[in-house]
C-alpha cells in the first residue's frame, strides 16, 4: 500500500513492478498452447529490461518536474506551477512508454534479428530482415499446427514481442494514470489458451489480477505522481489511507478466494479439469453413432469428457478409432462389411488386421474411459496390445475393432502401441495386388453424378504413378485445393448427390471431406473406407490428454497389400492439424505422431451438448504431391494492422489529450489550491474551521506567525474565494466568477500569502 502523498521513487518503482510482475505472470499463460522453453526467460528478461528503462526515465522527468514545481511555489507561483506539474506528468508518461518501445524494438531484434540462437546486441538490416521472415514462420506454424506448439524461435519471437507490446500498453496506462484501464490489456495474453485450450492456470490469474488491484493503491484516480495533494488536511488523509487499505485488502481477498477454489477443484473429482470441463452437464453420455449423414450440417456436441490417456513425456497418440464403417449410399454410411469373427485376445496379441508390415518400438498408453457409451473400444490406429480387465472383450480382425459388452464410465487398459514404420518410399513400392476380397471397399454409390465424379477424380489422380500417389493427390486436392472451406454449417438437405454437390459448392466438415475422398479413391478402383473415433484432445494440465466429444472425427483409410489399411487426411488442417509425415512427401520422411488438436467437432454423437461448433474455414492452394499449408489470409493480416493502429492510435490520443488539456479552474479547486499553499506553510484548518469562518481563522493564524495582520486587500480577496466556494457547495444557484477571474483572483491571492507566511517576524 502506497499512499497519495509519496514522492515519485517510491511510486515510480512500485508501480513499475507491479506491471512486470502481471504481465510476467500473464506470459505464463502462453505455456498452455507453446510448450516450455528458453522463451519464457527471453520473455521475462524483456520485460525487466524494459520496465526498468521506462521507470527510469519516468522517474527523472517526474523528479525534474517536482524540483521545478518547487521554485514555482517558493516564488509564490502556485497556480501555474501545479499546471506545470500536469504538463510534466503527461510528457513523462509519454516519453517513458517511447524509451520502452526502443529498448523493446532493440531486445527483439537483438534476440531474435541474428543468423542463429544468439544475442546479438549491435543490430541492423539484417536484423529486421530475420525477424520478418521468423514472423512469416511463425504465421505459417501458427494456421497449421494446433496447440500446444513446439518453442522454436518463430514462435519464441512472436510470444515475447507479443509479451512486450502487451507490457508498453499496460505501463502507458499506468503510467498516464488509468490504473483502472492498465489490467485490461493482460487479456491479450490470456485469449490464446483461454480459446484453443479453454482456461487458464489459476496462479496467472491470482498474480495478475492481484498486482493489479494493488496498483490502485499506488496511484489513486486524479492524483499525480511527484505534485503535492490539493487537499491535506487531515480528513483528506484519512480518507486516501482508507481506500488504499481497502483495495489492498480486496486484493488480498481475490487472491485467498482464487487461491482456495483452485485447491477445492484439484482436490475434489467432481471438480477436477479444466473450466469447460466445470460447466458441462456431469451426467451426459456420448456414443458415436455408425450412420454419417452427408446433408447434415454439423450439430452441437457434449463437452462431456469421453476418455483420458497418458502416455510417456513428449509422445501423443494419434487419432483413436472406435468404428470402421464400409457402405456408404450416397447420403449416408452404413457398416455392411459383415464382421470377421470374434477372436480371443490376451495382453501379449497384438492386435492388427494381417500384412502390417514392420513394426517398431512400442510405447505405453494408459486410458480411462469417461462419459463414454458403446460396445466398442477406443483404440489407435496402428498395430497394438491390450491389457483390460474382464473377459468379454473379443477382436474383428476385419473391421479392426475390440467389441464386446460396453464401455463403463472409471474403466481403465493400458495399450502398447507398437507404430508401422511407414514412409512414402514404402507405399508406394507395394504391390497393387493382395487387395481385401470384399467387392465393398471398392462398391461406389449409383448416384445421379456417378459418372461426373469418376472423371472428376480421375482428373485429380488419374494420372498418377502408383496407389499412394493418387491418395495424396485426391487428400491434398480437397485438403487445401483452392476454393474448399472448413464449414460445420454447411447444409445439403434436399440434395439427390452429396458428394457431387459438396465438390461443387467446396464446403462442409470432415464427414464431406472424408466420404467424398473414399468414394473419388473407389472410383480409381482403390480399396477405401471409414475410420470414426476421436482425435487426440488436448492437454488437461496435470500430464495427461483429455478428450471429449467435441474431438470426434472421420477419416479414410486406403489399403496397401503387405501394409495395411494406413489413414489420410483430406479435412483441413484448421481442425486437424498437420499431415503425419508419410501421407505428406514434401515435408519429409522422419516419423512424426499426430499432433494435439485444438479441437474437432465432427461426427455426429448421440449426445447433444450445451455448445455448437464455430470454427472458422481455411482454403490454400493446391498441388498433387505436396500440401502448402495455409498462412492468414490477406485481409486477416489488414483488419489486424488496422485494429492494432487504432489500439495504439487511441492510446497515444488519450496521453496527448491529457498532455494539452486545460484544467478548467472552479471555485472548489481555487480554495483547495490555497489550503494546499498554507498547508506547506503548516496552517492546516481543522475539521471544524467552515468556509465561512476559514479567513478570520488564516488570519488570526498569519499574526500568530508573523507577528503583523494580514493585509486588507489579501483579506478581501481570501474571502472572495471562501464566499465563492460555499455558494458552490450549498447554494441552490449559483453564479461563481469566470475561470480567467478565478485564476486572477488565486495566483494574487498565493502570491501574497507566501509574501507574507516567509516574512520574518
Amino acid at each position: 500500500m502506497i499512499p497519495a502523498h509519496r514522492g515519485p521513487l517510491v511510486r515510480t518503482v512500485a508501480s513499475g513492478v507491479l506491471v512486470a510482475i502481471a504481465v510476467i505472470a500473464s506470459m505464463h499463460a502462453l505455456a498452455l498452447v507453446i510448450d516450455p522453453g528458453a522463451w519464457l526467460t527471453a520473455g521475462t528478461t524483456g520485460v525487466v529490461l524494459v520496465s526498468a528503462t521506462s521507470c527510469a526515465v519516468r522517474y527523472f522527468l517526474l523528479r525534474a518536474a517536482v524540483d521545478r514545481a518547487a521554485t514555482r511555489r517558493a516564488a509564490g507561483q502556485g497556480v501555474s506551477a501545479d499546471r506545470a506539474a500536469d504538463r510534466a506528468s503527461g510528457s513523462a508518461s509519454f516519453v517513458a512508454t517511447a524509451a520502452g518501445v526502443l529498448v523493446a524494438f532493440w531486445y527483439v531484434l537483438a534476440r531474435y534479428g541474428g543468423p542463429g540462437q544468439r544475442f546479438e546486441p549491435f543490430v541492423g538490416p539484417d536484423s529486421v530482415d530475420q525477424v520478418l521472415e521468423r514472423f512469416r514462420q511463425a504465421t505459417e506454424t501458427m494456421s497449421t499446427q494446433v496447440a500446444p506448439v513446439g518453442p522454436d524461435e518463430a514462435i519464441s519471437m512472436v510470444a515475447v514481442g507479443g509479451t512486450l507490446l502487451v507490457l508498453l500498453v499496460v505501463d502507458s496506462l499506468a503510467g498516464a494514470r488509468m490504473p483502472g484501464f492498465a489490467g485490461v490489456p493482460l487479456l491479450l495474453l490470456w485469449t490464446p489458451p483461454l480459446t484453443l485450450v479453454g482456461e487458464v492456470q489459476w496462479p496467472v490469474f491470482v498474480i495478475s489480477v492481484t498486482a493489479m488491484l494493488l496498483l490502485l493503491t499506488v496511484d489513486p484516480v486524479g492524483v499525480t505522481p511527484g505534485r503535492h495533494s490539493e487537499s491535506d488536511s487531515a480528513a483528506v488523509r484519512r480518507a486516501q489511507r482508507f481506500r488504499s487499505g481497502i483495495t489492498a485488502l480486496t486484493s488480498i481477498a481475490v487472491a485467498a478466494g482464487s487461491l482456495g477454489v483452485a485447491t477445492g477443484m484439484a482436490a475434489l473429482p467432481a471438480l477436477a479439469g479444466s473450466w469447460s470441463q466445470l460447466i458441462s452437464t456431469p451426467s451426459d453420455t456420448v456414443e458415436l453413432s455408425s450412420d454419417l449423414d452427408m446433408r447434415e450440417p454439423l450439430s452441437a456436441r457434449s463437452t462431456s469428457t469421453v476418455l483420458t490417456y497418458r502416455m510417456a513425456e513428449g509422445e501423443t497418440s494419434g487419432p483413436l478409432r472406435v468404428m470402421t464403417l464400409t457402405a456408404f449410399d450416397g447420403v449416408q454410411t452404413h457398416r455392411a462389411v459383415p464382421d470377421g469373427g470374434l477372436a480371443e485376445f490376451d495382453s501379449s496379441t497384438i492386435l492388427a488386421p494381417p500384412g502390417e508390415g514392420a513394426l517398431g518400438q512400442p510405447r505405453a498408453m494408459d486410458i480411462e474411459i469417461g462419459q463414454l457409451t458403446g460396445d466398442e473400444l477406443p483404440l489407435p490406429l496402428e498395430p497394438r496390445s491390450v491389457d483390460i480387465i474382464g473377459d468379454d472383450w473379443a477382436y474383428d480382425a476385419l473391421r479392426d475393432e475390440v467389441r464386446g459388452s460396453g464401455t463403463r464410465e472409471g474403466a481403465q487398459y493400458r495399450v502398447e502401441v507398437v507404430d508401422r514404420e511407414l514412409t512414402p518410399e514404402l507405399l508406394r513400392s507395394v504391390p497393387t495386388s493382395g487387395d481385401p476380397r470384399s467387392a465393398g471397399y471398392t462398391e461406389v454409390p449409383d448416384t445421379e453424378h456417378r459418372d461426373e465424379i469418376a472423371q472428376y477424380a480421375r482428373d485429380i489422380a488419374g494420372d498418377a504413378p502408383t496407389r499412394f500417389d493418387a491418395a495424396v493427390a485426391l487428400q491434398n486436392h480437397l485438403r487445401s485445393g483452392q476454393g474448399f472451406e472448413y464449414n460445420p454449417d454447411a447444409d445439403y438437405r434436399g440434395s439427390s448427390d452429396t458428394v457431387w454437390d459438396f465438390l461443387q459448392n467446396q464446403e462442409g466438415y470432415c464427414t464431406q471431406y472424408a466420404l467424398s475422398m473414399m468414394v473419388m479413391a473407389r472410383s480409381l478402383d482403390i480399396p477405401a473406407r471409414i475410420g470414426i473415433g476421436w482425435l487426440p484432445g488436448r492437454p488437461d494440465g496435470n500430464g495427461s490428454y483429455r478428450v471429449t466429444g467435441q474431438d470426434s472425427h472421420a477419416w479414410p483409410e486406403i489399403y496397401f497389400p503387405s501394409v495395411g489399411w494406413v489413414r489420410f487426411e483430406p479435412t483441413p488442417q484448421v481442425q486437424t492439424g498437420p499431415l503425419p509425415s508419410y501421407a505428406n512427401p514434401g515435408v519429409g520422411n522422419a516419423p512424426t505422431a499426430s499432433p494435439t488438436p485444438t479441437r474437432a467437432n465432427e461426427v455426429p454423437t448421440q449426445q447433444a451438448s450445451q455448445r455448437p461448433d464455430a470454427n472458422p474455414s481455411a482454403t490454400a492452394g493446391s498441388n498433387r504431391n505436396e500440401v502448402s499449408d495455409q498462412t492468414l489470409p490477406g485481409w486477416a493480416w489488414v483488419v489486424a494492422v488496422i485494429v492494432g493502429l487504432g489500439v495504439l492510435g487511441g492510446a497515444a490520443w488519450l496521453l496527448l489529450r491529457r498532455r494539452t488539456e486545460v484544467e478548467v479552474l472552479d471555485p472548489e479547486r481555487a480554495w483547495s489550491r490555497v489550503l494546499a499553499l498554507l498547508a506547506e506553510q503548516d496552517v492546516r484548518l481543522g475539521p471544524s474551521v467552515t468556509l465561512r469562518r476559514a479567513p478570520a481563522f488564516i488570519a488570526d493564524q498569519v499574526r500568530s506567525r508573523t507577528g503583523t495582520p494580514l493585509p486588507d486587500d489579501v483579506a478581501e480577496r481570501l474571502t472572495a474565494l471562501a464566499d465563492a466556494a460555499e455558494e458552490e457547495r450549498y447554494a441552490r444557484h449559483s453564479t461563481p466568477p469566470t475561470a480567467a477571474d478565478l485564476a486572477e483572483l488565486t495566483e494574487t491571492v498565493t502570491t501574497q500569502l507566501t509574501a507574507v507566511l516567509t516574512r520574518k517576524p
